[in-house]
C-alpha cells in the first residue's frame, strides 16, 4: 500500500511542477535610449504617451499636454506642439534651465477649435517619431 501511495504522490508533484511551464509568459518590452541603457519595461504593447512618460521620466507633477508655439502662429493658424513643463521641486534644483515649456514636437499648424484629442494623439505620434530618430528603441 505504501508503495501505491508513495507513486501517486510522485505523479501528483510532477503534475504541479508541470503546470508553471505551460503558462505562457507575457512578453516584456524594454525602452532603451540612445546609449542602450534601459528606462523602462513595459508587460504590454505601450501608447505613445507612455512612451513619452518613460522617455522623459515624467513624475507626478510634470504635465504634458498641448500648447500653442506664439513663435510660429500667423494670424488664425495657429502652430500647436506637444509641450513638457516640470513641476518645482522644492529644495532641489531644476531639471532644465529654461524656464518656459520644453518642446517635445514639431509644430503642426491648424486652426484654433481643432479636436484636441487628434491632435494630442497626432503630436504624440511626431514627438514618438523624433524619440526613434534621435536613437531610442522598443526592444521585446
Amino acid at each position: 500500500m505504501s508503495a501505491r501511495l508513495a507513486q501517486f504522490d510522485a505523479l501528483l508533484s510532477r503534475r504541479r511542477a508541470a503546470r508553471p511551464l505551460n503558462v505562457a509568459q507575457p512578453a516584456v518590452r524594454v525602452l532603451r535610449d540612445p546609449w542602450g541603457e534601459p528606462v523602462a519595461e513595459f508587460q504590454h504593447t505601450p501608447s505613445d504617451l507612455d512612451l513619452l512618460k518613460a522617455a522623459h521620466r515624467l513624475h507626478g507633477d510634470d504635465w504634458i499636454g498641448v500648447l500653442a508655439d506664439e513663435s510660429r502662429s500667423r494670424g488664425l493658424t495657429a502652430a500647436w506642439r506637444l509641450a513638457l513643463l516640470r513641476a518645482d521641486r522644492h529644495g532641489q534644483p531644476r531639471l532644465s534651465a529654461q524656464a518656459g515649456p520644453q518642446w517635445l514636437s514639431a509644430a503642426s499648424q491648424g486652426r484654433p477649435g481643432v479636436r484636441p484629442t487628434a491632435l494630442r494623439r497626432e503630436l504624440c505620434a511626431l514627438a514618438v517619431q523624433q524619440l526613434w530618430a534621435t536613437g531610442w528603441r522598443l526592444v521585446g
